[in-house]
């Protein structure tokens, strides 16, 4: 007789916090007959739900609570049936409340980690890309990343919990990332060995049409090399020209050339730009590279630019 009294007095209390709650803002709070299942981080036994209502608003984790009616407890979740509606079942035993004040927004604190930025939207119902603390990125830890809201993407780059070498780069791509090992190291990006003799392991340039002397008379091309590290030689000439060329030098469109001079040997490895040489303006494009004096010759570390557009030598 004491539970059906309690299950009695449990039923008109959820239809007044629904109608409460509905008059007031017009969105659902508490509803009879369903659960969220799979996200409870906390269980309570209490004869009413009221109590639980209030241990929920002071947990800043408690997006939810499922009632259990027949056994008078509080189950408390750390989602909503929003961010979770494949989770969202019927169960004539229980009824499930959202936190109707105050309810902290999934991902803005590590002690409330989204698994997605998806989760977060749904979630939210309205989210800007920001940084927001996620529990998927590493097991057991909450981590902050950027979210990008147009395409869902965490930048995993944006942490420090990647698995990239600390001696390499991380780049980020949808879904996931790449790691690549700075220049003068090697391996797979998430092991990188120790830095390479520059001035050993390079690959030559010897081409006598790179040569800033080398007219332009058909079919220009364009750099495919790198990145990685050069030197000029042979017909190239010794160096990379530190002067504008002319246009239509090197065989190629618009010729490349060092912008800043190169370094002594003391020096050490410095960065210098380089410059391309179109429609009018010497450095109409700028490219940085990495050049090492390496005593009777230079080396440089080169990409591919773009374009048709190639680096020139000189003696």
């Amino acid at each position: 007789m004491r539970l059906l009294f309690r299950i009695s007095v449990l039923f008109v209390l959820g239809q007044l916090l629904y109608k409460t709650v509905t008059q007031r803002c017009g969105s659902e709070i508490s509803i009879f007959g369903w659960m969220l299942r799979g996200h409870i981080y906390s269980t309570m036994l209490e004869d009413l739900p009221h109590t639980c209502v209030q241990v929920c608003r002071e947990d800043d984790r408690c997006q939810s609570f499922n009632w259990v009616i027949s056994l008078l407890k509080c189950e408390f979740s750390n989602r909503t049936k929003e961010a979770r509606p494949e989770d969202f079942i019927s169960d004539p035993d229980r009824f499930y409340y959202k936190r109707d004040r105050n309810r902290v927004p999934l991902g803005s604190i590590p002690e409330l980690p989204a698994e997605t930025c998806l989760e977060i939207k749904k979630s939210e119902g309205h989210a800007i890309s920001r940084k927001y603390w996620f529990s998927s990125i590493k097991t057991g830890t909450s981590v902050l990343a950027y979210c990008d809201m147009k395409t869902d993407d965490i930048d995993e780059c944006s942490t420090n919990s990647h698995s990239c070498d600390v001696n390499a780069v991380c780049g980020n791509n949808l879904g996931s990332y790449t790691c690549a090992c700075k220049p003068g190291y090697s391996g797979n990006g998430r092991t990188c060995s120790g830095k390479l003799n520059k001035c050993q392991n390079y690959q030559t340039l010897t081409d006598a049409d790179r040569k800033t002397s080398y007219r332009t008379v058909s079919s220009p091309i364009r750099d495919v090399i790198g990145p990685g590290w050069f030197r000029f030689q042979g017909a190239a000439g010794t160096r990379m020209a530190t002067s504008c060329p002319p246009l239509y030098r090197c065989n190629t469109n618009a010729p490349g050339w060092l912008n800043g001079g190169h370094p002594s040997v003391a020096d050490g490895q410095v960065t210098r730009q380089v410059c391309f040489n179109w429609s009018g303006l010497c450095c109409h494009g700028t490219v940085n590279v990495q050049v090492r004096n390496c005593g009777s010759y230079y080396v440089y570390y080169l990409r591919e630019y773009g374009g048709t557009t190639r680096y020139c030598g000189s003696d």
